[in-house]
């Protein structure tokens, strides 16, 4: 198959996606183009197998303007900019004449993109990473069933997703398929493995510390408002206790900000309030015992797949399609959202039990084993081939 891969942003957790699905569907002999931003952040980081074509489209003269303009000019034009992209980008599906399109894209100019690529002889995929914004949005079912409804199949990663789909945005059930998220241990396999000693030393910390993460985009859905609450009952419970926030938080105003900024360092937390580009993630992960995850809601999460992938224990929360995905004891600890009580126990358990960290790590190794991108690339491919015949039969 000839197929057109879109990704919008060009770094972050849908640059890393669609860069591994569209290498792992290279690797099974398929012509595959990926569209993507310039800035693409893994540039020069992973070399593409032969069949993988990256094309550096997306947001040309807002990347070359970079920080020469005011901040807020800045986003304005890139605003005004992703609307001329979106048909830059459809020219060019129409030039290459993709046999399908596969789309990912987690804001609002989605409806732009499906308007201008639906086309009666090449069908339109879309990968449901979230399947509404989680900051709530004026007419955000209105604007997500627009998006969804027309496209000729919408991927979820969940039974959880699917069922959404379905019940809250009247996707027809036939148009919806399943296919999990696929491991990142690729973090792990590119450069020199990183020690722990050496990823807390640079991160500050001490070798004896029992280090909890907190890691990716700052937003009020994930809870670090609540992981901060639960803290000083963690460090009370162990002394070596040390928590590590790491993440843009981009959505938060500045107010917002300054008051999480502020709260963190009362605490003695070591903070990094900005983002984490591909090169340094590794280090993180490297250095923790825990990754935490007090989310309100979620859809799913590439960060949780970090972690899984790179060995490290799991605590998160009884919240979207993580329950299907992990087993309480087994592959994580799992405690019922907005309770930072619940989180504080929980963390000082996993903190203090390395057997239940080697065990939770085992846990969640077996499910990365189980996502691998050959995997999740063989269940995408017969999905298109699927969707391929039902157009040639229909």
């Amino acid at each position: 198959m000839r197929i057109l891969e879109i990704e919008t942003v060009g770094r972050g957790g849908l640059a890393h996606y669609a860069h591994n699905l569209s290498a792992a569907l290279a690797a099974r002999g398929h012509e595959v183009t990926l569209v993507t931003a310039a800035g693409y952040e893994l540039d020069g980081q992973a070399a593409p197998p032969p069949g993988f074509t990256v094309l550096q489209v997306i947001g040309r003269v807002g990347h070359r303007l970079g920080t020469s303009l005011p901040g807020l000019v800045l986003a304005l034009w890139r605003k005004f900019e992703a609307v001329f992209d979106a048909f830059a980008v459809a020219r060019l599906a129409r030039r290459l004449r993709p046999d399908v399109v596969h789309l990912h894209c987690t804001n609002p100019i989605a409806l732009l993109y499906v308007g201008l690529l639906r086309h009666r002889l090449r069908p339109l995929v879309l990968t449901a990473h979230v399947v509404t914004p989680h900051e709530r949005m004026p007419l955000q079912r209105a604007i997500w069933g627009r998006i969804y409804r027309p496209v000729d199949l919408v991927v979820a990663h969940s039974e959880f997703d699917r069922r959404r789909l379905l019940e809250e945005l009247a996707v027809a059930p036939g148009r919806v398929t399943v296919i999990p998220h696929g491991e990142y241990g690729f973090f792990a396999r590119r450069g020199e493995p990183i020690e722990r000693a050496t990823a807390r030393l640079d991160l500050g910390l001490e070798p004896g510390n029992e280090v909890a993460l907190f890691f990716g985009y700052v937003r009020e859905y994930k809870g670090l408002d609540l992981l901060l609450e639960a803290w000083p009952a963690v460090a009370s419970a162990r002394s070596a206790a040390r928590l590590v926030v790491a993440g843009d938080p981009v959505r938060l105003d500045r107010g917002r900000r300054e008051e999480l900024r502020e709260w963190a360092t009362r605490l003695g937390v070591v903070h990094r309030f900005g983002y984490v580009p591909f090169s340094e993630v590794a280090r993180y992960f490297a250095a923790a015992d825990v990754l935490v995850m007090p989310y309100r809601r979620i859809s799913q999460s590439g960060v949780l797949y970090l972690a899984l992938s790179l060995g490290v224990a799991v605590v998160a929360t009884r919240v979207g399609g993580l329950p299907e995905l992990l087993a309480d004891g087994e592959s994580a600890l799992l405690v019922e959202p907005d309770s930072p009580e619940e989180l504080a126990r929980a963390l000082s358990r996993a903190l203090g039990e390395a057997s239940l960290r080697e065990r939770l790590a085992r846990g969640g190794r077996r499910i990365a084993d189980e996502h691998s991108w050959p995997a999740i690339a063989g269940r995408t491919e017969l999905a298109l081939a699927r969707l391929l015949e039902d157009r040639r039969t229909g």
